[in-house]
Formats: structure tokens, sequence, C-alpha cells
């Protein structure tokens, strides 16, 4: 890998791996400082230096991580440009790890002698190599470059004096007094790349922005560049556009690019499709879609490439964008909400549930094609202006919650996955009680994250406390006393949920966190009500993964990001919205993933309503869980306590032909009914049927009742249409009756 003289830039541009293997290297830089004779003058130091750090920005452009970067791996060509060779110890970042910000593990995988016996080069090494932190990024190559930088403008006479003062720069970060003094924008460079927190260190791309002496060219583009932005006349940016899609240029470049993957990463490095990986992608999607739609949901396809337009809530810097020949900026689909709440609020949509199962797009590294992602989201819409908000979502919560858990059961067994919870003012209030900075809170979160792979209590997250601790006081400036605060948070907070809410209660009290604990105790009774208790903790700890989430962190919390656009064109107030985002490609490339077969899917949808007693929430919620649980699509109107005209409203617009009332007298009396509420057009005779032969009281126990309900079942089965009964828990009997006629609608009256 190389850089370019400053005379012989367009002839070196790109120096690649198979450039180093090629051509003949006749010494190192090793070989130059150790004479103690090269005293390079100040133009040729700042052209081996440039070189150096465009070598190094082209490397980490191709995801590379050099982490041995030392005079000995410093080459000369025979035209005395710089090579950086010996990629021994190099991390090459896979397609798959794009998704993770550039961070690497941090085991060493080979040797390097430098006559120590150590692996690696010790007066090279970053601390976080040194230290076994958990991940690195290319900062690593950028402390060794500040020690390289040094000994280019500091030479030494004897091979002692270097040992003595690299010791101390290495041990100490002292500098020479003498030679701080002579060279005061040197020294600030060095000190700035040897900073032992990696986030202080500058990359090569911005030393190379702002730190190096500009070149002629640099002047040149600095015009151009300066002429697109404030003139009127596209004379030319236009030119530009035309030599940028140069269609032959583009050809000869494709095919460079092309070799040089072949030689940095090889073709195993590339996604290999198998007619296995590709069924197991197709079952996913269609056990995720019928998921979806046992809940409910319509398919609302979201377009996969956009127009930018700036207005959307998350990183820009994120996202995919393509330039088209004309000039127009295009933007890959980066998440998959945006667009549907710009559709929500331009059709004043304030009822609705949607889902959508698509490719998500993340940049590449280097120059391969951007990165695609298998995701998939349910989003609910849900209550009229004039309700509070909390009424409305706080049901609608749990059937997030529950989509969730439905779907990762159907890959993975019950015992294999965890629940953890948090909520957005208990994280806000942790950060006030520990006293962490407002400004500091989003890079601390960022870095707690790390454990989010690891459950509350467990070993794993035990050992990566101490590369975070680091952290926190080297990289973030935090005093001791609060990082111990914030460890006593995880060790006491972040649990066994019942136990976890019970110390928070105990510990920090106000009117704001009382809410906080009260909806996640809300949702502890919800989850026990569905059936759903093992494996849940609290962990406060964890913070939520974009700006827009507020409330409850297992599901992401819309009503913000609709706020967040355009408020004014609703013609009323934005309605409550929760959706939730499911990385399928993970569930793809799970290695212990279990598909289970998918379950046929029925063509009616079921709406459990509630008369009187106090709207009966828990109970609908738990007959729905059954309906489930039969693979029937079964919803509630998400309110405590619904009237039934409300709920027949509700019915008519979402087209639902089959009604479960449940009354407060009938849940208590043990018994099942089954009457026909409307059957316009029909005619009397069919109702007049159900209601002869249905018109039936069951016992719990009695066995020949069922047994007689069932022989009139298959007769009105024949007669009809499509009859749907199920067995579901060890007392209970529910039967649908689904009439294939228009406008009939069945109202199923259900017990226990």
């Amino acid at each position: 890998m190389g850089g370019r003289g400053d005379n012989e830039g367009s002839k070196e541009e790109g120096k690649t791996l198979k450039d180093v293997k090629d051509k003949p290297l006749t010494k190192t830089l090793r070989q130059d400082l150790s004479s103690f004779e090269s005293l390079y003058d100040k133009q040729t130091t700042w052209h081996l230096c440039r070189q150096i750090v465009e070598g190094l920005a082209h490397i980490h452009s191709q995801g590379i991580i050099h982490r041995d970067l030392t005079p000995n791996n410093i080459f000369f060509d025979a035209r005395n440009d710089v090579k950086i060779g010996d990629f021994g110890l190099a991390k090459f970042l896979k397609l798959e790890q794009v998704n993770q910000e550039q961070n690497f593990p941090a085991e060493v995988t080979g040797v390097s002698m430098d006559g120590t016996g150590q692996v690696g080069t010790p007066f090279y090494t970053a601390p976080e190599i040194e230290q076994g932190w958990p991940q690195i990024n290319e900062k690593v190559d950028m402390y060794s470059l500040g020690v390289v930088f040094f000994e280019l403008w500091h030479p030494f006479t004897t091979a002692m004096e270097r040992h003595i003062v690299l010791s101390e720069l290495k041990q100490k970060g002292t500098l020479p007094p003498a030679w701080v003094t002579e060279f005061p924008e040197q020294a600030s460079l060095v000190e700035r790349l040897m900073s032992p927190s990696p986030s202080d260190r500058p990359t090569a791309v911005e030393i190379l922005r702002h730190e190096l002496p500009p070149r002629m060219e640099d002047e040149w583009l600095n015009d151009i560049l300066r002429t697109i932005q404030t003139s009127e006349d596209t004379y030319v940016y236009d030119h530009v556009l035309s030599t940028i899609f140069d269609e032959e240029r583009m050809i000869m470049k494709a095919k460079k690019q092309h070799t040089e993957r072949k030689v940095t990463q090889g073709e195993s490095s590339f996604p290999q499709y198998t007619i296995l990986s590709s069924e197991l992608r197709d079952n996913i999607v269609e056990i995720s879609k019928e998921v979806f739609c046992l809940h409910g949901a319509k398919r609302l396809e979201i377009a996969p490439i956009r127009l930018f337009d700036g207005c959307h809530p998350y990183d820009r810097k994120k996202t995919v964008k393509l330039l088209t020949s004309s000039g127009n900026m295009l933007e890959l689909c980066h998440e998959l909400r945006s667009p549907f709440v710009s559709w929500v609020i331009t059709n004043q949509k304030v009822n609705f549930k949607r889902y959508e199962i698509s490719w998500v797009h993340r940049k590449s590294i280097g120059h391969s094609t951007p990165n695609r992602f298998l995701q998939g989201d349910f989003d609910i819409i849900s209550g009229a202006p004039t309700l509070a908000t909390s009424e409305v979502l706080k049901p609608n919560n749990l059937v997030i919650g529950t989509i969730v858990i439905e779907i990762a059961s159907r890959f993975f067994h019950p015992d294999t996955f965890d629940i953890r919870l948090n909520h957005a003012q208990i994280l806000e209030a942790i950060w006030s009680w520990v006293g962490i900075d407002e400004e500091l809170r989003q890079n601390i979160a960022e870095l707690l994250s790390l454990m989010s792979s690891s459950c509350p209590q467990s070993t794993s997250r035990k050992s990566i406390w101490g590369f975070i601790r680091r952290q926190l006081m080297q990289d973030h400036g935090l005093t001791e006393a609060v990082v111990d605060k914030l460890h006593a948070v995880d060790l006491r907070f972040c649990g066994p949920a019942d136990q976890a809410l019970a110390r928070l209660r105990g510990a920090i009290s106000s009117e704001m966190t009382h809410k906080a604990l009260e909806e996640l105790s809300d949702l502890l009774s919800y989850l026990r009500v569905w059936r759903i208790e093992k494996h849940i903790s609290l962990d406060v700890l964890m913070p939520p993964g974009e700006s827009y989430y507020r409330g409850l962190f297992f599901q992401k919390l819309m009503t913000l990001m609709v706020t967040f656009f355009c408020i004014s064109l609703y013609k009323v107030n934005p309605p409550g919205a929760v959706g939730v985002s499911l990385a399928l490609e993970k569930i793809l490339h799970h290695p212990s993933v279990e598909i289970k077969p998918s379950r046929s899917e029925l063509t009616f949808s079921v709406l459990v309503c509630s008369r009187g007693g106090g709207g009966m929430l828990e109970e609908r919620m738990e007959l729905v869980a059954e309906l489930w649980q039969a693979n029937l699509k079964a919803e509630f109107v998400p309110l405590s306590d619904p009237s039934l005209t409300l709920q027949y409203e509700y019915a008519y617009e979402h087209d639902f032909k089959c009604l479960i009332i449940i009354t407060s007298d009938s849940w208590q009396t043990g018994c099942v009914k089954l009457v026909a509420r409307e059957a316009q057009d029909e005619g009397d005779q069919i109702v007049n049927y159900i209601r002869c032969q249905c018109n039936t009281t069951i016992a719990k126990n009695d066995r020949d009742e069922f047994s007689l309900l069932k022989e009139e079942i298959e007769k009105l089965k024949a007669l009809f249409g499509s009859i749907f009964v199920a067995r579901l828990g060890q007392n209970s009997l529910h039967i649908l009756l689904v009439v294939k006629r228009k406008r009939l609608l069945l109202q199923v009256v259900r017990s226990f």
C-alpha cells in the first residue's frame, strides 16, 4: 500500500497489496533510521509522513487494521515511494461485521518479533491491545503512527538513546522538552496520536485534511469545490459529474477494484448463497408474516430507494447514498419506519396496523456494494385524539411484546432467550442519580451497550465491566466515585424484574420515576396474563438505540417520531403509536436457530369484545392470547373500558366477520353460548337454524354434551360453510362459526 509523491500523484494513486507483491522493495524505514546517519530535510520528512498516512487511509477504507505498524513494516520501492507491508497481524473486516461500527475482537493471531520475544512491537502497540480490550478499531494503527511520526522528526544517535526516549514516551507520554520547543506543531500531533483514549486520536483521513502541509493539488481541488458550492453556473458541477460517470473510466476502476478484493480479502469474504440458506430465509419470512397477520396487520410496502430529502430523524451519516448521472442524490432504505410515518401523516390515519418485511441497507467497507439485511417491522397506530395516549398505548405495548416473544419462540427454544426491559425515564433518573452530565450521556450509553449481549448478573457481564471501567475513567473523564456508583447500579438494579423493581422503588423515588415504575409493573402483570413469565429481567443501563425511542425499550414507541414529522400536517392531534423492528437477518445467521413448521393460515379474523364489567381488559387479553395460540387472527380494542358501540364501529372499520363478546356474568358462570347478531339479506332461515341448533349451554366437564354439540357442528359445517372448534386449555371450549355469506356477522358469547 503506498502514498503519493508531490509530483507523482496521478501515477501512483491507489497502490494495492498486489503492487507491493509485484514490485521489488529495496529497503525498510527501519534500515534508514537504524543507520543513525539519515537525517531527512523538512520537505522530505513531510513527504514521507504524507505517504505513510495515505497508505493507512487506504487500508482503513478497505476495512483492514494493520495492528503492527512499525518502521520494519514500512518499505521503499525502487522509486523510493513508501509501501506498507507485512499484514501478518492484520484484521480484515468481513461483510457480516459491517454493522458493528468497524470494531474488531482484539485477540492476536500472529507473531511479530522485534528482538523482544513478545507479540507485536511494544513501543508501537496501542494500550487497548495490551490491556486486552474486547473490541478495537483502526485507532490502534494511529497510535503506532504517532511513534513512527516521532522517530521521523527526532533522529537518534545511538540505540541506547532510542530505547530510553521511546520508553519515556511509551510509559509516561513524555516528549523531550527541547524537541517540543523546536517542533511544537509536530509535538502536538504526536501527543494526540498517542492519546490513551482511542476516541481522542485523529483518523488518517483527518490528518490528511487538516494536519499536513497542503499540496498544489489540494488548492486546485478546493477551488473547484468552492465553485460547485457557491456558483449558480452549473458548468463545473456538470463537468465533474460527466467525469465521474465516464463509462470507460468506471470500467477500468471496477476491474482494478475486483483484482484488489481478490488479493486483500479473497473470494471467501463474499456471501455464499446456497439453496439451504435461501430456503431458510423463505421460512423466516413466511413465519414472521404469519405472526404479523395473526395480530391483524396488513402489509404496507416501503420503497427500497427514494430521493434524499433530509427530513428523517436518524443519523444521515449512516445511510447509503447514491448519486445519479443527473446529479440527484438517492438514498437506500436505512430503516422501514420513517416512510410509514410519512404515509400515516399524509393519509391522516388514526387506527391502523401494518407490517413490512424487507431489506435495510448499510454502508460497506471499501469499494464493496452496500450491505443489506433482512428486517421485519410491525407498527400500530391507535387511538382517537381525545383519548389519553397512555391509555391507548398500554395494551398495544403488550401486543408488541408478545409478537417479539412469539417470533422468538418460533425460531429458538424458550429457555435459550431472555427478555430485558427498561424505561427511558428510569434511565434518565439513573443518569442524574449517578451524577453524569447530560452532554456525556449519549457516549457513555454507547459504551454501556457493550454489555447488551450479556444478561444482568452473568459472568460474562461482570468480566466486561473491567474494560468499561477503564474506558469511563480514561476516555470520558469520570471520577472513580461516579464509576463505582454506576457499577453499583448494575449490581443492584439489573436482574430479575420483580426483585429489581422492588429495589428501585426504595432507592429512586420521584414523580417521574413513579410513573415509569408503575408502567413496568403493569407490563409484568400483563405478561403474566399472557403466560410470559420466564427469563424476564430489568436492565436499567440498557440504552435505546435511536433518539426517537421513548418509554419501554422492548418496543419502539413511535409517538415522538410522529411528532417529529410535521405535526402541523395533522388536522387533529397525532394518535398514539407503537412499533417493533426485528433483525431477521440475525435469526438467519444464528447457529442455534430451529425453524418450526409454518401453520396453515386461516382466512377470518376475530374481535374480542366486552360488555360491562369495567371493560375486562385482562380477560380480553387472556382470550386473545388463547386464540393466537390456536393460530386464529384475533384482536381487541386497545382501551381499558371501551363502549360496545365503539367496539362495533371498530369491527365495521376493520372488516371483522366474527365477534366474541364476554360479560362479567357469563365469565363467572362457566358456560358457552353461541348466537347470531345480524343476518340481513340472508333470510331468517339461517339465523333460526343456528339459534335452534347452537343455543346450547355446556358444562365445563360434561363430555356427553361436548360430543352432542360436535355432531350438531358437523351438520352446520355441511350446510353453511366453515366452522372452527378449538379445545383450548384444560377447562375451556371455544366455538367459532364462519358462514361465507355477505353481511352475516356472528357473535360468540364465551365463558369458562
